[in-house]
């Protein structure tokens, strides 16, 4: 005679076999999941605190170079909007003069492009002898 029924202890089995985890062994697994996600973001924290530290030192050295710039531009702006640097800019280069002065300035000639320069012809002196030298030295000539 066979029988389908079987004992209860197996029926308990064969249901238990699909969900064979513990209360506990869930609490750990969540456990090491949360775990996970904290030191995850502790990492990333850290990273982002490294990165604002370098910035900041960066800003440091860029307001550093900019005060520099800063005081020599302030020192030159003092030294080029004092008088004497106006009147020195003015007469130099801005071509202004003083009501006692003329203005000349030079213009090149219209032939100027067509003529070749004339080179200068030295004097030709015979070489001086040493009596010579010596009594130029010595009693000059006045020249």
């Amino acid at each position: 005679m066979t029988t389908d029924v079987q004992p209860r202890e197996s029926r308990s089995r064969e249901i238990r076999r699909g969900l064979n985890i513990s209360l506990p062994q869930v609490l750990f697994v969540l456990g090491v999941i949360i775990s996970l996600w904290v030191i995850i973001d502790f990492n990333r924290r850290i990273q982002a605190e490294q990165r604002i530290a370098a910035e900041a030192s960066q800003l440091r050295v860029e307001v550093t170079a900019l005060t520099a710039t800063k005081a020599a531009l302030t020192s030159e702006l003092a030294v080029v909007s004092s008088d004497g640097y106006v009147a020195r800019w003015a007469h130099s280069e801005g071509r202004y003069v003083q009501p006692s002065e003329v203005l000349v300035v030079p213009l090149a000639a219209k032939d100027a492009a067509n003529t070749a320069p004339v080179a200068a012809l030295a004097a030709q002196t015979a070489p001086l002898s040493n009596f010579e030298i010596w009594w130029d030295v010595f009693f000059g000539t006045g020249e």
